[in-house]
C-alpha cells in the first residue's frame, strides 16, 4: 500500500478530494431534508386523545428527521470514482508493462555486453596465441638456419677431405706407374749390368720411401691448411655473433639508461611541483620540454590531458618545469635529446 502512494502519489490525493467531496455533498442533502410530520395514537388510546383534545387541540410530537438522497448525484459520483479507478488501474498496467519491457531490454543489454565481453577476450587470447605461436615458429626458423650452416661447413670439410684424399691417390698412383717404369728399365739394364741393376733397385726403394714420405708430409700440411681455415671461419662467426650480442646487450643498457635520464627529469619536475587550489587528483598530462645540452629549458608545451586538467593544473605544471632548471644532464652523451616528453600526474 505504502509503496504504491509513493509510486502514485497525485493519483492518491485525487481520489481523497473526490471521496471527501461526495461525504459533503450527501450530509448536505440530509441536512436539507429534515421535515417535521405529526403522528396520530390510534386504538386503545383514542379515549385518551380525545380528552387530551378536550384539554388541547392538538398535540405537537417532536418530529422525526429522515435523510433524502440525490440518487442520480450518487451514481454520477460512483461513476467518476468508477472512471478514476479505471484510468488509474489502466496507468499502472501500462507502467507495468513498461517496467517488464525496460528490464528486458536491460537484460538483452547485458547479456549483449557479456558476449562482446567474451568475444573481446578470446580475440585477445588468439591474439596472443598466434603471436607465442609465431615466436616459436620464428626460434624454429633460425635453429634450423644454424643446424644447416653447421651442416653445410661439415660437408665442405668433408669435401676437401675428400678431395685431398683423391690427389693423394692421384699422385701415389702417378708414382707407382713411374716406379713400374723404373723398374722395367731396370729389368732392361739387367743383363748388362747386374750390379748396377741392385744399386738401381735400391735407389728406387729409396726414392720411394721418400716420395711416400714426401706425399704423406704434403698431405698433412694440406690437413692443417684446410683445418686452420675452418677454424677461421668459424672463429669469424662466432666473432660476429659475440659482436651482434654485444650490440644488442649495448641498446638495451641505453634504453634502461634513457628511461632512468627521462625518469630523473619527471622526478625533478614533480619536486618543484607546487599544488595549487582544487585541483584534482585525477589530473594528468604529458609534458613536452625542449632544452639545450646544458640542461636550460627554451619551451614548455601541456599535450594530451584528459578531462580533469584543469588551466590551474596546466599552469603548475609548466611553472615546475621552469623552476627545475636546469635539467638533470644524460648518464651519456648519446642520450641527451633536445625535446623530452613524459606523462606528468599531480
Amino acid at each position: 500500500m505504502l509503496s504504491f502512494i509513493t509510486r502514485h502519489p497525485i493519483a492518491v490525493i485525487l481520489a481523497l478530494i473526490l471521496h471527501i467531496a461526495i461525504g459533503v455533498l450527501i450530509t448536505y442533502e440530509w441536512h436539507d431534508s429534515t421535515k417535521s410530520i405529526k403522528i396520530s395514537v390510534q386504538g386503545e388510546a383514542d379515549n385518551a386523545l380525545h380528552q387530551d383534545r378536550q384539554d388541547k387541540p392538538f398535540v405537537n410530537i417532536e418530529p422525526l428527521k429522515t435523510f433524502a438522497v440525490d440518487s442520480a448525484l450518487v451514481k454520477q459520483q460512483l461513476e467518476r470514482i468508477k472512471s478514476v479507478e479505471l484510468a488509474k488501474k489502466r496507468e499502472q498496467e501500462q507502467l507495468a508493462a513498461k517496467t517488464d519491457k525496460e528490464r528486458q531490454h536491460l537484460k538483452e543489454l547485458q547479456l549483449r555486453q557479456k558476449e562482446e565481453q567474451l568475444k573481446a577476450e578470446k580475440a585477445a587470447k588468439e591474439t596472443a596465441d598466434q603471436i607465442l605461436k609465431t615466436e616459436a615458429e620464428r626460434k624454429k626458423t633460425e635453429e634450423a638456419k644454424r643446424l644447416a650452416s653447421l651442416e653445410k661447413k661439415k660437408a665442405d670439410n668433408e669435401r676437401a677431405k675428400a678431395e685431398k684424399a683423391k690427389k693423394a691417390s692421384l699422385l701415389a698412383e702417378k708414382e707407382r706407374q713411374l716406379a713400374n717404369e723404373k723398374m722395367a728399365l731396370a729389368q732392361k739394364q739387367r743383363q748388362v749390368e747386374e750390379e748396377k741393376k741392385n744399386a738401381l733397385v735400391l735407389e728406387i726403394e729409396r726414392k720411394d720411401k721418400e716420395n711416400k714420405a714426401l706425399a704423406l708430409e704434403a698431405e698433412k700440411a694440406k690437413a692443417t691448411q684446410a683445418e686452420a681455415v675452418a677454424a677461421a671461419a668459424l672463429q669469424r662467426q662466432l666473432d660476429e655473433e659475440s659482436a651482434a650480442q654485444r650490440a644488442i646487450q649495448k641498446r638495451q643498457q641505453l634504453l634502461s639508461l634513457r628511461q632512468t635520464y627521462i625518469s630523473s627529469i619527471s622526478a625533478k619536475v614533480k619536486d618543484n611541483w607546487r599544488t595549487p587550489a582544487r585541483i584534482s587528483p585525477e589530473a594528468q598530462c604529458d609534458l613536452r620540454i625542449t632544452q639545450t645540452p646544458a640542461g636550460s629549458v627554451t619551451s614548455v608545451r601541456i599535450v594530451n590531458c584528459n578531462s580533469y586538467a584543469s588551466k590551474q593544473f596546466k599552469d603548475a605544471a609548466e611553472k615546475a618545469v621552469y623552476r627545475s632548471e636546469p635539467l638533470p644532464a644524460p648518464p651519456v652523451k648519446e642520450l641527451f635529446e633536445r625535446v623530452i616528453t613524459f606523462e606528468f600526474k599531480p
